[in-house]
């Protein structure tokens, strides 16, 4: 039976086509099997309607592309295949896990990462992974078929938040002296920032992986911690956008145009949504550099020692990029050391706004769209700190970016709100005259799932008859609606 169903803006530029559906079957498994109503079984449509409420409350995250899908409800997560052969939008389920280790422990975000490998018939279940954040602090990755691969609580508060920041995809760009890889940056509820090396987490999952980790160290990967000097003991979302650039021109821009020099000279920059004071969000900066917490050095030992071919190459290559890696030798720090104090150098008071989420969108354009709880959507230029458009009339929005390809060489970058309360996608072109695209209604009940561009890895740098290129490029930003009855919908402009 074909689930299909589109909705189509007036202007024909924007459509969102239903194109799967989670079957109540696999709901019944996400969210319990107690479907007893006084003794009588429940008929299917019965249960989707008790599962509303739940559908609310369920994270969802997707990898490349929207292959698989990932979904968290309380302590329990699932990982599903969205086939989408002849129509059909099939929802298959992968895995189902619950690894909870205490009874109140939550799931509180989640992140589907895919692992690259350099060969392309093993891409698939076998190279995608589940990151889930807890309530208490830990993160826990699992493989697709949900075996658990390795578990860290690098500080005792509630993850909020997973990203996956990429390297820009030009390394002919010049940025600071400071050593730019892969990170994934996990955001704990009271502001702490920890960004893990994605090079030496890249080594250790696919140690994991490939079953060639020894279980009696487990799997190792370096860390930093960063700590917002903040006046709350909460926030709602934060990212880390990367070392500021080096290029000279860029620089006289920024002195022209940033009021804060710290801003042009930092290592590191973060984007900070504090729950309570003045601000409505602020630029935090700063130029030292963090503490490495664990020896990436002692991975790539592990590397060399058990894993050989394509894969050690692959090692080398990340690691003899590196100048900054620690001794082998090195102490890890407690998980309840405070972290590396950041500085506030840029804020925006205008009390009683307060940003609620943060989208940044996809390199190399440098934008992040910022919901706020006046029904604003802030779009903010990264380089310059500066609030570049302001969309209005966007209460309870949420906000993704998406990319088009208009000929072989020309992309287009948009920001995609789904307005909750008036149940409407609204496309918006970003360029030197942002307009709208496209507006779709499409009703209320859905969320809003930005999947990734690069895979975990990608940014590798693989040699190639005597040259050197990137193991990957980045696939076009895309975007997916999940609705509360099960619907999948794809938005395309």
């Amino acid at each position: 039976m074909s689930t299909r169903q589109q909705f189509v803006a007036k202007n024909g530029r924007a459509q969102v086509s239903v194109e799967g559906q989670i079957p109540v079957s696999l709901q019944r498994l996400l969210f319990g099997n107690d479907d007893s109503d006084d003794g009588k079984q429940l008929d299917a449509d019965r249960l989707a309607e008790r599962y509303l409420a739940c559908m609310k409350k369920v994270i969802c995250a997707m990898s490349i592309g929207g292959r698989y899908l990932a979904l968290a409800y309380e302590s329990r997560f699932m990982l599903l295949e969205w086939s989408q052969a002849e129509g059909r939008g099939e929802c298959q389920l992968v895995s189902l896990g619950n690894d909870a280790a205490m009874a109140d422990e939550t799931i509180t975000a989640l992140y589907c990462i895919d692992i690259y490998t350099p060969q392309p018939q093993r891409r698939g279940a076998g190279t995608v992974c589940v990151v889930a954040g807890y309530s208490s602090g830990h993160m826990r990755v699992f493989s697709a078929y949900g075996h658990l691969l390795t578990a860290h609580q690098f500080h005792p508060q509630p993850l909020i938040r997973i990203r996956l920041r990429m390297p820009l995809p030009d390394m002919s760009r010049q940025r600071t002296t400071a050593v730019e890889s892969e990170e994934m940056n996990l955001t704990f509820q009271d502001g702490t920032m920890v960004s893990v090396d994605g090079r030496s987490l890249y080594l250790a999952l696919r140690l994991c992986l490939s079953e060639a980790a020894d279980d009696s160290a487990g799997p190792m990967f370096q860390y930093k911690k960063w700590a917002f000097d903040l006046h709350t003991p909460r926030v709602s979302d934060a990212a880390s956008f990367g070392p500021a650039m080096r290029d000279p021109l860029a620089q006289l821009a920024k002195h022209e145009h940033t009021s804060s020099p710290h801003v042009a000279e930092a290592t590191a920059r973060f984007l900070v949504a504090p729950c309570h004071g003045e601000a409505a969000f602020g630029v935090f900066a700063t130029s030292e550099d963090a503490a490495a917490a664990v020896s990436a050095v002692a991975v790539a030992g592990k590397m060399a020692a058990r894993v050989t071919g394509a894969v050690l190459s692959m090692a080398k290559s990340y690691f003899r990029r590196s100048t900054t890696l620690p001794e082998s030798g090195q102490s890890t720090p407690s998980r309840t050391d405070a972290g590396t104090r950041v500085p506030c150098v840029l804020a925006v008071r205008d009390s009683p706004r307060k940003v609620l989420s943060i989208a940044l969108s996809p390199e190399p354009y440098a934008l992040a769209a910022l919901t706020d709880s006046l029904g604003r959507v802030m779009v903010v230029d990264l380089e310059s700190c500066e609030v570049v458009d302001m969309l209005k009339g966007l209460r309870g929005s949420q906000c993704a970016w998406m990319e088009s390809t208009e000929s072989d060489k020309v992309q287009c970058v948009y920001v995609v709100v789904y307005a909750a309360r008036r149940g409407v996608v609204e496309v918006y072109a970003v360029g030197a005259e942002r307009q709208l695209q496209a507006s779709v209604s499409v009703g209320q009940g859905w969320t809003l799932v930005q999947g990734p561009t690069q895979p975990l890895g990608g940014s590798l740098v693989v040699e190639t008859a005597g040259s050197e290129r990137r193991a990957t490029q980045p696939v076009p930003a895309t975007c997916v609606l999940l609705g509360d009855n099960g619907r999948i919908a794809r938005i395309s402009a």
